[in-house]
């Protein structure tokens, strides 16, 4: 399977442990409606909207998951687009001479429109420059599970996600060990045809005692420049990473866990086109946080999660061409914060009720400098902001036909540097319907919803502070605005989930989520380039330019007979800058993908191909260029040679084609053949 189609409906457990997941978060009354291990195989139990624990297909909102250790995904998922490349409205852009991945969710990315969050911990990091205004840089081999949901119906997770939230967690003890296992590792060997790839990391766990289990793991990658289809190099598209995670789960009494990581990035490239500045680059990232959990089915007033955690990354650069030569400029972001959340469950009138009430605040502390007095420290300023606020939402069911939730969300901000100080504060509503009026007829499993969700953004750093004159022969201005006002995104979201079983055979299941979305986003902040005829004179500004609008439609599914399985992602958004009637400048081109594969030998062997169709963006405004259509093939392969034992193999782009990726600077790779062999060992 795909790896995000696979993941979202991947195997999620067994079903004792699904009927205290489901029962937890309200999802069930316990002897009722919980489903059974058969209805849920293909259901895998993800951090949900309002942080409780909810199937994808369950959700009343655009809810998508990956599981990148499944046996059954695709062996050797190495990159971002890799992971995102099966979710609808979802797009990872990464240049070729940058490893750092900006995730676009239904048109909207940069500047925290889409929250980040690895392990509780928000990734923040933003370098004002010709690629995304926001990357993050994680190694995807210490993953276990990313969960995508979009919209700003998903506000619980913090401020200005008005986009959407990705969610990704790393390995855990309790994830990598087996019930039965005091230890165990895994080795995890890739091997690259384009660009010479060369992967290896290990991955250790020991319990402890019942009540203490640790984990290790480290990655090295390295990898040279790659060929596009037309078999000419990429510049600066090779890169060496080195990897590492230490985690710990407590269980110091019952139903209480206690989870402490620490996680650590190095990224070592060079960076820049041939004919213009080139850079030496280092990246290092770390994530630290501590989580508590209390999760007892029993008590039905408090199940409470809360963190706390730091993030770091910094980015040094040394100029290795032009008059700078040996000179460096370096961007530091540090953010740090908590949240917390607690559900209470109880039942009037009838009614089921599942009360969710939270607070979350982070602080990103921005310090930039060039020696070389180029500026990067001008594009990029210092400076210090502050986000906070809080929630309360209520999940209310009747008869497990009828949901209603309604929330409401609090949102303030400050920002200070030398330079200006603002602050805002706003409440979003959130208010969604699910009914699942069909359960008696041919229709059974059929759910249809409706959700109206209000999201608020404050202005980053960047954009309001932003100043300096251009490099180059192109002198033009940037501005600061002190003025500008912050981002609030009204959202409607109509919706169907299909969970079905049965349908053709006996064991066969489907499983499919639709939307259609209109989010429209007041005081649109986007990027004003005046050109007055003379660089001198012209000037480039983010303003506030009245309203963006966004709109489109996707769907995802899965279909799953056993010994063969298809699926399906597709979706199309449109986005309009309401002031001058242009196409907003990120939206994403519409984009197809099906997959289609057999399993044999008692399901050990998988053989899948996947079509990737990706049509042609030429909507755009007038400071952007176009992108053309394109399709790619690719095959993959997975075999459960033994118990501790797997083989894969993957070929990306089967017929070399040559194509660039919607604003991306640099095309993509050619034919590429990867090998993957994962050995493991436990007792």
């Amino acid at each position: 399977m795909t790896t995000a189609l696979a993941g979202s409906l991947g195997v999620a457990g067994t079903a004792p442990a699904f009927a205290q997941e489901a029962e937890a978060a309200g999802q069930c009354k316990p002897g009722v409606d919980c489903p059974t291990a058969e209805e849920i195989l293909l259901d895998t139990i993800t951090v949900s909207v309002n942080r409780t624990k909810k199937a994808p297909v369950n959700t009343l909102a655009s809810v998508s998951v990956v599981r990148l250790n499944d046996d059954d995904t695709r062996p050797a998922a190495t990159t971002y687009s890799d992971i995102f490349n099966g979710m609808p409205g979802v797009t990872a852009r990464m240049d070729g001479d940058d490893p750092g991945a900006s995730v676009n969710i239904r048109g909207l990315e940069g500047f925290g429109r889409v929250a980040m969050i690895i392990d509780g911990a928000r990734q923040n990091f933003q370098q004002t420059g010709h690629g995304p205004n926001g990357a993050f840089y994680l190694d995807p081999s210490l993953l276990d599970e990313v969960t995508v949901m979009r919209g700003p119906v998903a506000n619980a997770y913090g401020s200005g996600a008005i986009g959407g939230v990705v969610y990704m967690r790393t390995i855990s003890p309790s994830d990598f060990l087996h019930d039965d296992e005091t230890w165990a590792a895994k080795s995890r060997t890739v091997f690259g045809t384009n660009g010479a790839k060369a992967e290896t990391g290990l991955t250790g766990a020991y319990r402890i005692s019942d009540a203490f289990s640790v984990l290790g793991s480290f990655n090295v990658d390295r990898s040279s420049d790659f060929k596009d289809g037309d078999g000419d190099k990429v510049y600066n598209s090779g890169e060496r990473i080195h990897a590492g995670l230490l985690k710990a789960e407590i269980k110091p009494a019952d139903f209480h866990t206690v989870t402490l990581g620490y996680l650590g990035n190095q990224f070592d490239y060079d960076t820049g086109a041939e004919t213009a500045t080139q850079y030496d680059t280092s990246v290092y990232e770390q994530v630290a946080s501590a989580r508590w959990e209390y999760d007892n089915p029993d008590d039905r007033l408090f199940n409470i999660d809360a963190s706390v955690f730091y993030t770091g990354t910094k980015k040094d650069e040394t100029y290795l061409t032009g008059a700078n030569v040996g000179l460096g400029r370096s961007f530091d972001i540090d953010t740090a914060g908590f949240n917390i959340a607690n559900t209470s469950r109880f039942e009037a009138g009838g009614l089921a009720h599942a009360v969710t009430i939270g607070g979350d605040f982070f602080q990103d502390d921005v310090e930039t400098w060039d020696e070389a007095g180029a500026g990067g420290d001008l594009y990029t300023p210092s400076g210090k902001r502050k986000a906070y606020g809080a929630f309360i939402e209520d999940a209310v069911s009747y008869s497990n036909w009828l949901e209603v939730i309604g929330g409401l969300r609090f949102d303030g901000y400050t920002l200070d540097s030398s330079a200006a100080s603002t602050d805002g504060s706003r409440l979003s509503p959130k208010i969604t319907v699910g009914v699942k009026p069909f359960e008696e007829t041919v229709a059974a499993g059929l759910q249809i919803y409706g959700s109206y969700a209000e999201g608020y953004r404050a202005p980053s750093t960047t954009e309001t502070l932003i100043t300096g004159t251009h490099p180059g022969f192109a002198s033009f201005n940037f501005l600061p605005n002190p003025n500008l006002k912050p981002e609030t995104a009204h959202n409607f979201e109509i919706g169907v989930n299909y969970a079905r079983n049965g349908i053709f055979t006996a064991d066969d299941k489907l499983r499919l989520k639709a939307a259609w979305f209109h989010n429209r986003v007041d005081n649109f902040i986007d990027a004003d380039f005046n050109f007055t005829g003379n660089w001198a004179t012209s000037t480039y500004q983010y303003v506030n330019i009245g309203e963006g609008t966004l709109k489109g439609f996707e769907i995802e599914g899965m279909y799953d007979a056993g010994a063969y399985f298809g699926g399906i992602s597709a979706s199309v958004i449109d986005g309009t800058n309401e002031d001058t009637g242009e196409a907003l400048a990120t939206v994403p081109a519409a984009k197809i993908v099906t997959t289609a594969g057999m399993r044999f030998l008692e399901r050990r062997l998988s053989l899948g191909a996947q079509l990737e169709s990706v049509f042609a963006q030429d909507d755009v405004p007038s400071t952007v260029s176009p992108s053309d259509a394109y399709n790619l093939v690719n095959l993959f392969a997975s075999w459960q040679a033994t118990d501790n034992l797997s083989l894969g193999l993957e070929v990306k782009n089967l017929l070399d084609e040559t194509y660039t990726e919607y604003l991306s600077d640099q095309p993509s790779a050619g034919v590429t053949v990867l090998f993957s062999l994962n050995a493991r060992l436990g007792g």
